[in-house]
Parts: C-alpha cells; structure tokens; sequence
C-alpha cells in the first residue's frame, strides 16, 4: 500500500484555520478489487476537537485523494484534560 503525497499547512493562525491533504494514494492492489470511482464531500460544522471540517475525496481506479480544511479548537480539548 502506497500512502501517497501528504501535506499539511496552515491557511489562518489567528483563527487556527489548517489543511491537510493525501493524494495519490493506492487504497489496494487491483489483484483484491477495483474501485473505479468515489466521490464525497463533506461539512460539518459541529464546533469539536478538529471541527467545524470541510472534506473532500475522490477515488478514482484504486487512486485515493483526499483535502481536509479544518478549525482546531484547543477549547474543547482542555475539557478533555478536566
């Protein structure tokens, strides 16, 4: 299995805004199955750890890509630490 090309970056730190992505990515090998084509899109924007998230991903012939936009919101992890 091949992870593919992954960055990551920030796009706001005032508002602690980042991404991060993973292309070209093979999900098997075509001897166990093909997936020919995915698609979804996701928002949520349920404020949680890594959250309100904007996501998309799309596979194409066992190619998985995937962007992720996020908020990191350290507020609701100190209520994890209480």
């Amino acid at each position: 299995m091949n992870l593919g090309f992954m960055p990551y970056g920030t796009i706001s730190k005032k508002k602690r805004i980042h991404w991060e992505g993973q292309f070209l990515a093979t999900i098997r090998d075509f001897k166990d199955g093909i997936t020919f084509f995915k698609f979804r899109i996701n928002l949520d924007l349920y404020k949680d750890n890594h959250s309100p998230a904007f996501q998309i991903e799309l596979t194409i012939l066992n190619c998985y890509n995937h962007l992720w936009i996020y908020q990191n919101n350290p507020d609701y992890e100190d209520e994890l630490d209480d």
